[in-house]
């Protein structure tokens, strides 16, 4: 009867320390940032080293082509892009309140307006944070030294081209300012996909200095090093192109380039199907197209295929990313459903010297947005892509009247090769 008692007095304890415990954390806002603060305010406890200076960026885009574009997903052509930059932050803290939102905070519990990041269905102002709608906080995991993130938009999270062209390119500002090795942890926003891990290591990062953003939402750091966004508004810098082509040529073995390669996306995670796939295939080796699937090899191994090839053919998708290591003069033909038609790859291609064609195809559905545009699917004009194949592969000298005209090679002239983003 005694061992009932105390039992039941135990467990009393027991759940009035855990209800106190939630309600401690529901409702705790020590950590609730007081306001907004900008750099430009030139913080205490912060310091800010500059790196590159403001400009404008214009994408070298041929004007059919931007009347091709998805009415959701047309680029704007001219942008003013904020210097580069790197804050260290003493007593810095970052947190993650959910995919589209993650804020910088200052040591004196503010949040840093440059370096956070809000997202609701279009970029938002800082004040509308998630982080200010919070209830409650649990504490932050601290760390001893410097912490540098590598957190940008959520895509970057599961999506190989976000992860390519919006995170890995921070480091690059990282090398610029001279700092990369008194790193002590990197914050990334993601750590179980394989090419994580090869980008990372890349860069000399080992998996004892990665902070993984997906599982640790909420850190401090006595150092917090954050820099300015690589991307703005869809501008991708020429310099982020030859940071990425520098850093992975090295470790291929280069080769003579004369492979003809079709990116296919029958293992891709997203959509853009090709509904008439064996057709299509039987074309390709027709005329002794590779095929190839990229999540089937190693990201050195996707490296020194696209820097082998002379003709890459392809659906529009993630795996374009890679053609960022082809060589100047590698002839590209991009295949769109006419629901989906983005500006990405062809603007690689301009700043890389690459031939750019592109074929739009029938999609099965008519979309309302951007993200119903990711999965739709398509069908191949099967006259018009064996038509520019054997353009590509100097095979013919002209089209016939049911194909649509090559875009000649690009050449990026508009850029300033003194920036450095």
């Amino acid at each position: 009867m005694l061992k009932k008692i105390l039992r039941r007095i135990r467990n009393r304890l027991k759940r009035t320390v855990r209800l106190t415990y939630m309600k401690y954390i529901k409702y705790n806002q020590r950590y609730k940032p007081l306001g907004v603060k900008k750099l430009s305010e030139k913080l205490s406890g912060i310091e800010l080293l500059e790196l590159n200076p403001p400009y404008i960026s214009t994408l070298d885009l041929d004007p059919k082509f931007l009347e091709d574009c998805s009415w959701h997903s047309k680029p704007v052509v001219s942008v003013n892009v904020p210097g580069d930059y790197i804050a260290t932050i003493k007593d810095g803290r970052i947190y993650a309140s959910d995919y589209n939102n993650y804020a910088v905070i200052s040591g004196d519990n503010y949040l840093i307006a440059e370096p956070s990041y809000q997202w609701n269905d279009a970029r938002v102002e800082p004040e509308n944070n998630m982080v200010f709608k919070i209830k409650g906080f649990s504490k932050p995991k601290k760390y001893r030294g410097r912490v540098f993130s590598l957190l940008t938009l959520g895509a970057a999270k599961h999506y190989y081209y976000h992860w390519v062209f919006d995170a890995i390119p921070k480091l690059s500002l990282l090398k610029q300012s001279g700092l990369f090795n008194e790193v002590d942890y990197f914050l990334v926003p993601n750590y179980q996909y394989q090419y994580n891990k090869e980008y990372l290591s890349q860069f000399g990062i080992p998996e004892s200095k990665i902070i993984n953003e997906e599982v640790e939402h909420h850190i401090q750091a006595d150092r917090l090093m954050v820099c300015s966004f690589i991307r703005n508004e869809e501008h991708l810098p020429k310099s982020t192109c030859d940071f990425l082509y520098n850093t992975f040529i090295t470790s291929i073995e280069k080769q003579v380039r004369k492979k003809a390669i079709y990116i296919a996306r029958g293992d891709a995670a997203k959509s853009r199907k090709v509904s008439n796939k064996p057709e299509l295939l039987a074309i390709l080796r027709k005329y002794g197209v590779e095929i190839h699937y990229l999540s089937k090899i190693s990201v050195l191994e996707q490296v020194e295929l696209f820097n082998s090839a002379s003709v890459v053919i392809g659906v529009h998708g993630g795996g374009f990313s890679n053609l960022v290591y082809c060589e100047p003069g590698t002839k590209v033909l991009e295949i769109f459903p006419d629901q989906y038609v983005r500006h990405y790859f062809y603007d690689i291609c301009t700043k890389k010297g690459l031939s750019y064609d592109y074929l739009l195809c029938k999609s099965d559905r008519i979309v309302a947005n951007h993200f119903e545009g990711e999965a739709v699917g398509l069908t191949v004009d099967l006259d018009a892509i064996e038509a520019k194949i054997k353009l590509l592969l100097g095979l013919q000298d002209t089209y016939s009247r049911s194909s649509s005209p090559l875009h000649g090679p690009v050449n990026d002239s508009s850029h300033n090769p003194a920036i450095a983003s």
